[in-house]
C-alpha cells in the first residue's frame, strides 16, 4: 500500500512528519481533524490526520495513457428526493461506500436516508444500521422502497451483492430495484479483480441497467492494478474509495484526488 496515514496534534506537526518520512515533494491526499471521544477528552485533545504518498508512486505517473470515462457525481435538489442505488458483487464495498456517501451528504445538510435492501448477507442490515446510528440518518427496511420518503432529499439503497453466475440473485435485485423507482444505479466494483473478472461482472450485470461505476479498495492495489482496473472499465467513473474509514476516504471522479490516483480522464460523459 502506498498510501500511509499520519496523525498529530496538529496540521503543522503532521505534514512534518510527512516530510520526514516522504520526503519534500510528498503528495498529501487527504487531511481531516480528529476529535477525539467525549469520554477520553479531558487527556486526549484530538488532532490532526493525514494521508500522503510519495511523489514517485507509480500511480501518479502512469507510463502508458489509460482511456477511462468520468460521470458527474451525485446530485441532490431540495424538493425532489433523489434515489440512487448499489450493485456489485459481495465484497466490492457497497455498505461502506453508501457510508462514506451518507456522511459526506450530511454533512453538507441535505436529509440522507439509508434502505438496508441486502436481505441476502449475514450481517449486512445490522452493518448499515451501526453506520446509520453512527451518522444519525435513518435506515428503513427494504419495504419502504414502495414509500415516497418525502423527508428524504437523498435516498441511498444497499442492495444485495450479486454476481453474473447468480441469475436467481439478479432477477430478485431487479425486482427490488422496479419497486424502488430509482434516479441512478452505481455498479460498484473493486480494483483487486483482474481486469477479466471486472469486464464479466460489467458484462453480466449489464441487465440491471448501471449507468456508472463506483471503483474501490484502491489503497489495496499497486499502480499497475490501477491501470489494469481502468482499461476494463465500460461504464463511466463516478466516484473511487481508498480507505475503509468513514468518513472520508472517497473523491469524485472528477476531482483533483481521483486524477491523483488515476491520472487525468480522456473523456466525460
Amino acid at each position: 500500500m502506498l498510501a500511509r496515514r499520519y496523525e498529530a496534534p496538529t496540521l503543522e506537526e503532521a505534514l512534518a512528519l510527512v516530510r520526514q518520512d516522504l520526503g519534500p515533494d510528498a503528495l498529501v491526499l487527504y487531511t481531516r481533524e480528529r476529535p477525539a471521544p467525549r469520554w477520553r477528552r479531558w487527556w486526549d485533545p484530538g488532532g490532526v490526520e493525514v494521508i500522503a504518498m510519495p511523489c514517485h508512486a507509480g500511480r501518479f505517473d502512469p507510463p502508458v495513457a489509460v482511456r477511462w470515462r468520468s460521470a458527474p457525481p451525485i446530485r441532490v435538489r431540495a424538493g425532489r428526493p433523489r434515489r440512487v442505488a448499489f450493485i456489485g458483487p459481495t465484497g466490492a464495498g457497497k455498505t461502506t461506500t453508501i457510508a462514506k456517501l451518507a456522511c459526506e451528504f450530511s454533512l453538507r445538510g441535505w436529509r440522507v436516508h439509508l434502505v438496508a435492501g441486502d436481505t441476502y448477507r449475514v450481517g449486512a442490515p445490522r452493518q448499515l444500521q451501526e453506520y446509520a446510528r453512527a451518522l444519525d440518518v435513518p435506515v428503513h427496511p427494504v419495504s419502504a422502497l414502495e414509500e415516497d420518503l418525502a423527508s428524504a432529499d437523498l435516498v441511498l439503497i444497499d442492495l444485495p451483492g450479486v454476481h453474473p453466475a447468480m441469475p436467481d440473485r439478479i432477477q430478485a435485485v431487479g425486482a427490488m430495484m422496479e419497486r424502488a423507482r430509482l434516479h441512478e444505479v452505481h455498479l460498484v466494483i473493486s480494483a483487486t479483480c483482474a481486469a477479466p473478472v471486472l469486464e464479466a461482472v460489467q458484462e453480466g450485470l449489464a441487465v440491471l441497467r448501471p449507468s456508472r461505476v463506483v471503483l474501490t479498495h484502491l489503497d489495496e492495489v499497486d499502480a499497475g492494478q490501477v491501470r489494469s482496473a481502468l482499461t476494463a472499465l465500460r461504464l463511466p467513473l463516478s466516484y473511487i474509495t481508498y480507505g475503509p474509514n468513514v468518513p472520508g476516504y472517497i473523491a469524485t471522479a472528477r476531482s483533483r484526488a481521483a486524477a491523483r490516483w488515476l491520472g487525468d480522464p480522456c473523456s466525460s460523459a
